[in-house]
């Protein structure tokens, strides 16, 4: 009798241990990120004037139009986007040399020579580039939880790898597709499918989380589900515009929605927006 009771108690406590292990509120097989801004804070970290510098000439030389330059006078991704797509338009055309004459260098040869330039900059900056709260904590939670783990970004790869090696999350992630892919930025789907087949997931199995409506175009696009991380102040409001009606303040905070292992305790995490404007601010 004493062992039965004995072996009775034993199973009973392991019992009541695994049903109180949380489980995910939303199963995903893929779970894809966006880098800057949802899981790091790499922008201010980077010295994008003096990449600027660098960038222009490189482009330039390459017979990019005058135009693109006038029309994106800041921002070294969108410009870099804008001559991706303009180059390639150029090459479909059959055109080999630009209006004023000068020879138009191979696309690819040219994107690859431009993103390198960005990548120098971010290499820099990424060292200092610290975490969003939670962000290291929801990776690996979702690891945890047996789910596969991709980022999409429009900054280099390799950036993104020397990122995940300081914080030791390499083996954490299973894809990284950045700019160095050669494919459209997002709001194109196309790096968003590219990490489907990487991961071997179909959209319906797979999340995206991102801070911009370019990620959540990119998401719909690709019928993938969005999660918006609303870190930065207005980007909140950018995300409802676009559609979006999953945001939440940070990466933590999407860690409690899902009830992941390791998550902090506390209210359903899409209620935190609620909760701060109750109180007459914005957490955002």
């Amino acid at each position: 009798m004493r062992s039965k009771a004995k072996g009775r108690r034993v199973l009973g406590a392991s019992s009541v241990k695994r049903s109180r292990k949380p489980a995910p509120r939303v199963r995903k097989r893929l779970w894809i990120f966006d880098f800057d801004n949802t899981l790091a804070k790499l922008e201010p970290e980077v010295d994008w004037a003096a990449s600027r510098q660098e960038l222009e000439p490189v482009l330039r030389a390459a017979g990019v139009a005058d135009e693109l330059f006038e029309r994106f006078p800041k921002g070294n991704l969108v410009l870099y986007d804008a001559t991706r797509t303009w180059m390639l338009a150029e090459r479909q055309n059959g055109r080999r040399r630009t209006a004023t004459g000068e020879a138009l260098r191979r696309p690819v040869s040219t994107l690859k020579s431009a993103s390198r330039v960005i990548e120098k900059h971010e290499l820099a900056g990424v060292e200092r580039a610290e975490a969003l709260e939670g962000a290291i904590e929801l990776l690996r939670g979702l690891a945890r939880s047996g789910a596969k783990i991709a980022i999409v970004t429009s900054n280099s790869s390799r950036t993104i790898r020397r990122w995940l090696a300081r914080h030791r999350l390499g083996a954490v992630v299973s894809a990284i597709v950045g700019r160095d892919s050669l494919l459209g930025l997002k709001p194109s789907p196309e790096m968003v499918r590219l990490a489907l087949r990487k991961c071997g997931a179909r959209p319906r199995q797979a999340a995206f989380v991102g801070d911009s409506a370019a990620d959540f175009h990119a998401a719909r696009a690709t019928g993938v589900s969005f999660y918006g991380i609303a870190a930065k102040p207005g980007s909140r409001d950018i995300l409802i515009s676009a559609g979006a009606n999953e945001i939440f303040a940070s990466p933590a905070a999407l860690a409690v929605h899902l009830n992941l292992p390791g998550a902090p305790d506390g209210p359903p995490a899409r209620d935190l927006f609620n909760d701060a404007d109750d109180g007459g601010g914005r957490s955002d």
